[in-house]
This record gives structure tokens, sequence and C-alpha cells, in this order.
């Protein structure tokens, strides 16, 4: 496939190009207010003004909610800070993995590393500066964070490595979406799955970064913002599926390009984040704008792209199907399993809709809150080996003024109602 490359030329490319990504920079801090962040690159950005965190505790009904403001330095401390506890009950409950995976990143793969960093550091400052706070508030080490934040990468890296004999990675749960676009609304809902361990540790944030846009997300303890979904100040909805990609290359983390997508200030700036050219590795997005009723679905891998315009419904779980992309080589064992399963009871679902446009979101939560086929249903719930949890659903509408969000499944119907940023 045309821009694959093998382990050892990924070697051999990180401890070359490392030189060349090292760059001198300040960390990334406020900007003059309402300017756009810049698309890529770096800049020299002005003093902030002092941080300031509100807080909520967790309800039955509701994750725990932290407001903050700040530069993405100061941002990050205050979430270490507040949620380090989270932080680390999620690295000790995947010890196993985790220890592993962390061997393998700073020991036989330490070059690629070491280029992942400096990457980061060229072209997504702020999101460095702000995973550099998570760990100095939350006293993690920061290469501990940085790990985390590279799983996929070196997932995939250390399979390589073994030549296909590595022993057993981190099991993706998975995601499933479903969005309905029409001349006068857009409908955009997303179950968020992940392992079981994350059940109780997930938590909420409202974010004014100084100099930047304000967003509003679902967040993982230890991971930057944008992998859950999320909507910030301009109306840009994103959320994700993880993609099993065979190809890795030197660059940017997919997690890293995701915190930038919540500050985007239109919706090209957003798709500009999601296929940056200097990406590492596979993903797939949906991109919303509520104030323009436009959704689009991005697909990549490291080397090729597709972007589709979204026109009535369109259903994602975890693997590539637009044209140009779905013959690219995935983790087959995860695309039949949990991916290709939840895809066909969406799609049966949708194929007994007579005027799909014509749904509502409740509607739509019909097949999301679907046990059809579990363990490897819409709707995920733990059972033996399979750790596939459905951690949130989240609701975006336009008209609308809310993100609504579930805490767990949304078959239990715990729901709260999250003014827009």
């Amino acid at each position: 496939m045309t821009g694959r490359i093998s382990r050892r030329d990924f070697m051999l490319r990180s401890m070359g190009a490392a030189g060349g990504l090292l760059v001198s920079t300040h960390l990334a801090g406020c900007r003059s207010k309402g300017r756009a962040v810049p698309p890529f690159g770096e800049e020299t950005l002005p003093q902030a003004p002092p941080v300031e965190t509100t807080y909520t505790d967790a309800t039955p009904v509701a994750f725990p909610y932290l407001e903050v403001s700040g530069t993405p330095l100061e941002v990050g401390r205050a979430i270490g800070s507040r949620f380090g506890d989270l932080i680390r009950k999620g690295l000790d409950r995947r010890g196993e993995w985790f220890r592993d995976l962390r061997g393998f990143a700073l020991g036989a793969g330490r070059s690629a590393y070491d280029v992942f960093v400096e990457a980061a550091r060229k072209h997504t400052p702020r999101a460095l500066a702000e995973l550099e706070g998570w760990a100095e508030g939350s006293s993690v080490p920061f290469e501990d964070l940085m790990v985390l934040n590279l799983k996929s990468e070196m997932e995939e890296l250390k399979r390589q490595s073994a030549d296909g004999n590595a022993p057993p990675g981190e099991a993706h749960p998975g995601c499933s979406t479903i969005v309905i676009v029409t001349a006068d609304h857009i409908y955009h809902l997303h179950n968020e799955d992940g392992d079981a361990d994350y059940a109780d540790l997930m938590f909420m944030l409202r974010v004014r970064p100084a100099g930047g846009v304000p967003y509003l997300t679902l967040s993982y303890p230890g991971i930057l913002p944008g992998n859950a979904p999320a909507v910030n100040a301009k109306g840009i909805v994103l959320t994700t599926n993880f993609i099993g990609s065979r190809e890795v290359r030197p660059g940017v983390g997919r997690y890293f390009l995701d915190r930038m997508i919540l500050e985007a200030a239109s919706l090209d700036e957003a798709l500009d984040w999601s296929t940056h050219p200097e990406r590492a590795f596979a993903f797939h997005h949906v991109l919303t704008s509520l104030p323009e009723l436009r959704s689009v679905a991005v697909e990549v891998t490291a080397s090729r792209k597709e972007v589709k315009p979204i026109d009535g419904l369109y259903l994602h779980t975890n693997h590539l199907v637009l044209e140009t992309m779905k013959d690219e080589e995935q983790d087959e064992k995860y695309v039949s399993t949990s991916s290709t399963t939840r895809m066909e009871v969406l799609a049966a679902w949708a194929g007994k809709q007579g005027n799909p446009l014509g749904l509502t979101p409740e509607d739509m939560l019909v097949p999301l809150s679907s046990h059809d086929r579990k363990p490897y249903s819409p709707c995920r719930h733990p059972e033996g080996d399979i750790r596939g949890f459905t951690l949130a659903t989240a609701v975006f509408e336009a008209p609308g003024k809310s993100m609504r969000i579930s805490k767990g499944q949304p078959c239990l119907g715990r729901w709260m109602d999250y003014d827009l940023p």
C-alpha cells in the first residue's frame, strides 16, 4: 500500500527525523483575543489571566464536572490536580497492559516515542503544554501520560516489532455513530464505548482556554480532551471512532489532533486538523457545524484520506467504509467481530425506517440502546472476558441549545443536559 513503511524504516526515519523536528519554542499559552488558532505551526503567546476553576461532584445521573480557564499549561494543571486520583486509578486498573506498552515505548520504541513528542511540540504546542500541565497537576510522570496518549501508535509499532507475535494489546471496544442531516435540522448521536475500567472514572470539562475557543467535552482520565464527544463555542461538534489501521508513521499522534479540533473556529479548520499532513495514524471523525447545519465524515490513515459530506442518514462504527478507504489494511479480527456486528445492527434498524429523514433523536436512541448481538451490540455491557462498556451517549441537535449526555449506557436513561459553550 502506498505510504506504508516497515518498523525498521520507521525507526531509521524516526532517529533521523528527531533532530529535524527539535524546535526551540515557548509553551503555548494565550493569544490575542478573538484570533483563530493557526491550523499548523507555532507562535509566541502573551501572558494569560490567572486560572479559574469551578467544580461539581458526580451525581447518579451526571459525571463530575470542572469549569476551568487559563493558558493550556494552567488548564492542564487544574485538570490534573482535580482528577489526579482518577488518572492514577485508570493506570493502576490497566496496569499489566500499560506497563507492557510503556516498556516498549521507552525501550525498543524510544526513538519513535521521541519523534512523536517533538512532532507534538512543533505542530500542536498548545496540546502538549496542556498534557504537561496534566502531569504537573496530577504528579503522574509526563512520560506515562505521553505513552497513554500515543497508545494506538505505539500498540501498532509494538505489534510490528514482534512480527505479529506480540502478546494481546488493548482490546478496543469501539463506538457507534448515527447522524441525520436535512435542510432544517441535524441530529448527531454517538455511543462512546471504552474499557469497563473507565466506567466510574470519566468526567466533564468546560474549558475557556486563554486566546482559544471555549469547549465542552466528556473526558477520559489521562487522555487529552477530544477523544470523547465534544462541542465548542463556534458550534463545532466532534465525535470519533477508533480505526485499527496497520499503518503508522512518524508524525503527530491522533489524540493531539483531536485536542486541537476542539479549538477550531470553523468546520474547515476542524477538517484541516483531522487531515493534518503530518498525522501519524488512522482515525474516523464526524464533524458537525451546528450553526451551518453541515456535517462531514472523515476517514484517514497515515497516508490516505477521504472527506464525505453527510446528507440524510449516516452510520459508522469502527472500520473504514468510505469508497476510497475501505480497502485499506485494518485489524481484521477487530473489524469482523465488534465493529461489523454493531454496524449490522444499526443497518438493520435503518432498513426498517420508511423515511429516515423524519426520525427524531428519541427514534435514533432505539438502535443505540440495542443489545442485539451482545456482547458486541451497540449498547455495550461487559460479559465474560469482553470488556466493552458504553461509557456515555451524546446527543447534539440543531436547532438546539444543549449537549445531552447519558451517564453510562443509554438503556439506563440517566441523562443530563449541558448548556452549549
